[in-house]
């Protein structure tokens, strides 16, 4: 019986070999391929968040230049109305000129 015990104890010592190397194996492979999927992965993440940031970016830089285009707007009208309706002498809109000496009454014979 004792030769047929080792016998038994050797043959599972090698089935037990054969499935650690195999459970190694696999468990080598699978952390490879679950590593490289990552890296994939998360480099599709990483170029969609740049290109979020981006959209973002130049979202803001738009409402920026716009609002500076708006306020320069306003800057230039302002402008325009005080050259316009302040330094150059304001024309009288449908009325006759008054004439020098009578007072802005017209004379009637």
């Amino acid at each position: 019986m004792a030769v047929t015990n080792a016998i038994t104890d050797l043959v599972k010592s090698v089935y037990e070999l054969l499935a650690s190397i195999l459970g190694a194996a696999y468990t080598i492979i699978h952390s490879f391929i679950n590593g490289v999927l990552g890296l994939f992965a998360g480099f599709f993440a990483f170029v969609g968040d740049i290109g979020k940031g981006v959209f973002d970016l130049v979202g803001g830089v738009g409402k920026f230049i716009a609002g500076n285009a708006v306020i320069l707007a306003v800057i230039g009208a302002a402008g325009y109305a005080y050259i316009r309706f302040v330094q150059q002498p304001q024309q009288q809109q449908g009325r006759r000129p008054v004439t020098a000496g009578t007072g802005g009454v017209k004379k009637t014979n």
